[in-house]
């Protein structure tokens, strides 16, 4: 099997890493801020989302001089197809990871019903997981450890088998709750967060599967 670092060129590898590692601050950004919430020091949590919301754009930077080059660096069309929709599932990660924290700069995460706000703090840890899960497949992928990166993505589809049973019981939950809580459009804006989480946790199931295809066909 061909180690993927002998398809990708050096300089497009620099670039990659920076990126998913960007992606990977992102998320990890919006799980502290979740966290911080959820200890009261607000402050400290809007400060954290704020950061998450920025490091996107510079993320975003880093992606388009990737896909440019990638035209010109990859010969292979097979390959750049893979390598292109994988960074496409990273950056589908990011715009997610953002929205949901803009939700959370609005909502009024102190009257979210406690049973709820246990299911969000569980996703966001799913979520944080599977991306951490899917910077270290793609580090293995790029040194050519193609089982590591295989064992990686595997246990990312893993994750997102569980965060469906734990999306469906957070539904539930807002239903629930839905005629208890003073304000309605609490709730609205409370699914769409937790939309939020669940999509990416579901595109870091869609990356895993490129990774796979990396892995096992170049």
């Amino acid at each position: 099997m061909v180690a993927s670092h002998s398809i990708i060129p050096e300089n497009l590898i620099k670039e990659l890493l920076e990126y998913i590692e960007l992606i990977g601050k992102i998320v990890s950004n919006l799980r502290k801020g979740i966290l911080l919430l959820n200890d009261l020091r607000i402050g400290e949590a809007m400060k954290t989302l704020s950061e998450g919301i920025r490091t996107d754009t510079k993320a975003d930077e880093v992606r388009r001089n990737i896909l440019f080059k990638i035209d010109e660096a990859i010969k292979d069309s097979d390959v750049k197809e893979a390598l292109a929709r994988l960074i496409r599932r990273f950056d589908l990660i990011s715009e997610q990871s953002k929205e949901a924290s803009r939700y959370l700069t609005i909502i009024p995460y102190l009257e979210i019903p406690v049973r709820i706000r246990e299911r969000i703090e569980e996703m966001s840890r799913l979520a944080s997981e599977s991306v951490d899960l899917l910077v270290n497949a793609v580090k293995a992928l790029i040194e050519g450890d193609d089982k590591k990166a295989l064992s990686q993505a595997i246990r990312v589809e893993e994750i997102e088998e569980k965060g469906d049973e734990v999306n469906m019981a957070s539904r539930k939950l807002l239903l629930d709750y839905g005629g208890k809580v003073e304000n309605p459009a609490l709730i609205v804006l409370l699914r769409d967060f937790i939309e939020a989480l669940e999509n990416i946790i579901d595109f870091a199931e869609d990356a895993a599967d490129y990774i796979r295809i990396l892995a096992l066909k170049y």
